[in-house]
């Protein structure tokens, strides 16, 4: 290789050292995970040395190739990531060889267009997705959301929430002035782009944690914040309905858990254990629409091998589920949680002895 660079770092003929290479990039990624860390840093050299004397043509099949490489040098990655766009997309979009805290990091500086092209990659963890959700407007959220194979924590979750029921309230709000928009529900799969500052949401450091979502409260006329408190149950299920399109039953159950305000923990036992009395009870008190449920039945059902007559079965039961049952089952739930939660607190710390 140390050859090759040589005669690629002084070749002048644009299809000799295209060709140069092709045959280095594909030497490296041929060595898999055997590549030694100089070799690595040798062929970061020879990238980054000859990059900027390129065509645009021939920078654009390099970087496909590094693009395709398992082994790309963490150096050759970051460096791309923050060249012209049309070098660093296919990387940020396709790249497997990026460690997940170098992607993060990397959506925490970079620019708007690149931000859109993590938030497409084919698996985005929540680290990743916390980063992009933190920075990203409501573009980079939309894409997010619409990724099957996007993980969103409880910090993710939140800000997915508080920006669908910002937007609901806002057309709530404009629908009392036009008669067209009334009625208007937010899909936060379409909705435009509306740059956002930093969010500020605080992460969990455990799943135990109880986030609490907005939830529906009586308001009286002229309250600066009635609209978006009566638009936070349907926030809520809207959300959910997104990510249960993409078969996320995790994070499912962390909507519901931030909806019921029980730990995440708790609820991903509830709704995998054979009773489904808990899910249903649980997507009700959400606000979730049949159809959504039906969803939700549907993924479980593949998930536990149960067949479309009982699948059908625990739809029709939660059309029949009345909302005022659910909301009653609910708060016992939650009373038991709490009579837990007290009974495991030091004598000293609870306040029920």
């Amino acid at each position: 290789m140390d050859d090759r660079r040589t005669e690629a770092a002084h070749q002048t003929a644009p299809a000799r050292r295209a060709e140069l290479l092709a045959s280095i990039t594909d030497l490296f990624g041929s060595a898999g995970a055997a590549v030694s860390p100089p070799t690595a840093a040798l062929f970061s050299e020879i990238i980054l040395g000859v990059f900027d004397d390129m065509r645009p043509d021939e920078r654009a099949v390099l970087v496909e190739r590094i693009a395709a490489l398992p082994n790309a040098p963490a150096e050759v990655l970051r460096f791309l990531a923050l060249r012209e766009i049309e070098a660093a997309e296919p990387v940020l979009r396709r790249s497997f060889a990026f460690e997940e805290a170098d992607l993060a990091a990397l959506a925490a500086t970079l620019p708007h267009d690149r931000l859109c092209a993590i938030a497409t990659r084919a698996q985005v963890p929540e680290a990743v997705s916390d980063a992009l959700l933190d920075r990203g407007d409501r573009a980079v959220l939309r894409l997010l959301a619409q990724n099957p194979g996007a993980r969103f924590s409880q910090h993710g979750l939140a800000i997915l929430v508080h920006e669908a029921t910002q937007k609901l309230a806002q057309r709530q709000a404009a629908a009392r002035e036009s008669d067209e928009e009334r009625g208007q529900m937010l899909d936060i799969r379409s909705a435009p782009p509306v740059p956002r500052s930093r969010r500020s949401f605080a992460a969990p450091s455990e799943s135990g944690v109880v986030i609490a979502f907005p939830t529906r409260t009586r308001s009286r006329p002229g309250d600066d914040h009635s609209d978006e408190t009566a638009a936070a149950p349907n926030a809520v299920a809207e959300v959910i309905a997104t990510v249960a399109s993409g078969d996320r039953m995790m994070e499912v159950a962390g909507l519901l858990a931030g909806s019921a305000g029980l730990p995440v923990e708790l609820v991903r036992r509830m709704i995998a254990k054979p009773d489904t009395m808990p899910l249903a009870v649980l997507c009700k008190a959400a606000g979730v629409s049949d159809e959504t449920f039906a969803a939700i039945a549907a993924i479980r059902g593949r998930r536990h091998g149960h067949s479309a007559e009982a699948i059908e079965t625990l739809v029709r039961a939660y059309q029949a589920l009345g909302q005022d049952d659910a909301a009653h089952t609910l708060r016992f739930l939650q009373a038991r949680q709490a009579s837990d939660e007290a009974a495991a607190m030091p004598a000293q710390q609870n306040p029920a002895l």
